[in-house]
């Protein structure tokens, strides 16, 4: 059969996707609408002579998913060359590749794109911001049109043209890549949290003796241990119920002022 979409068309729908998909997200199915808003005008050009077929497709879009944004246009680009080359029959397919990669692709996602590479882009945007340059900002943009325009529209496109022969490459190799990219992850966090989180502890005065924290004590239990003790103590306050980031910021704010007043802390 040949394909019904060009190039053009997969672009457009990716970016379709890159709109829709959390503008009408919600707790119950999270990203089903923007899923399904995007598939619209596919269902339209597939289904115009099959109503049935055409019900079919909204209920079969219509059920719980929530992905990573940008390897998602892997799985719509996939659906589309499903549904276009097997109608209505290739739904329950769909359902299922939907339903069996969204976890790995989340996994793999989140970590590539957010604890990988959007802090390697954001700790040179904040080091070069701090020097005063505006490189980093340029670059950070550089990199979010580069996703938006370059990225997304090819994974999309590459899901279209392998379809279901890409799950075959990929499977039994989702889990290793799951890992690797976890590993990965925690070494870029734990190389920012190193460089860019500064705590120095100051000198306390114990019946009449100084005491200097700071070499003394933390530089002797491991070097940079105020970062890593200041970002364990946020991973684990925002892990309780009512907190949030914004909330949590404030805190660290009034605390470093408390503890700089009181000579704990020292710039």
């Amino acid at each position: 059969m040949s394909k019904q979409f060009t190039k053009k068309d997969i672009r457009r729908l990716s970016y379709r996707w890159s709109w829709n998909r959390s503008l009408a997200w919600n707790y119950e199915k999270m990203m089903t609408a923007g899923y399904m808003t995007t598939m619209l005008p596919v269902i339209d050009k597939l289904y115009q002579d099959d109503p049935e077929g055409r019900k079919k497709a909204f209920e079969t879009h219509s059920v719980f998913f929530n992905c990573e944004p940008n390897l998602t246009n892997i799985i719509l680009g996939m659906d589309i060359a499903i549904e276009e080359e097997m109608g209505a029959e290739g739904l329950e397919t769909v359902a299922g590749i939907k339903a069996s990669l969204m976890g790995p692709f989340a996994g793999i996602g989140d970590t590539l794109f957010t604890s990988v590479l959007a802090t390697i882009f954001g700790s040179i945007a904040v080091t070069t911001a701090l020097e005063g340059s505006y490189f980093g900002i340029i670059l950070w943009e550089i990199w979010l049109f580069f996703v938006m325009f370059g990225l997304r529209p090819y994974l999309m496109q590459l899901g279209y043209t392998q379809g279901i022969k890409l799950v075959t490459t990929l499977s039994g190799k989702l889990n290793q890549i799951t890992q690797a990219a976890s590993v990965l992850g925690i070494m870029v966090v734990g190389s920012m949290v190193a460089s860019l989180v500064k705590v120095n502890f100051g000198t306390l005065t114990i019946m009449g003796t100084e005491f200097d924290l700071q070499t003394k004590l933390f530089d002797a239990i491991m070097p940079k241990f105020g970062a890593v003790l200041v970002v364990a103590l946020c991973y684990w306050v925002l892990g309780k119920i009512g907190m949030k980031s914004s909330r949590l910021i404030l805190m660290i704010m009034a605390l470093a002022i408390l503890c700089s007043f009181l000579g704990v802390l020292v710039p």
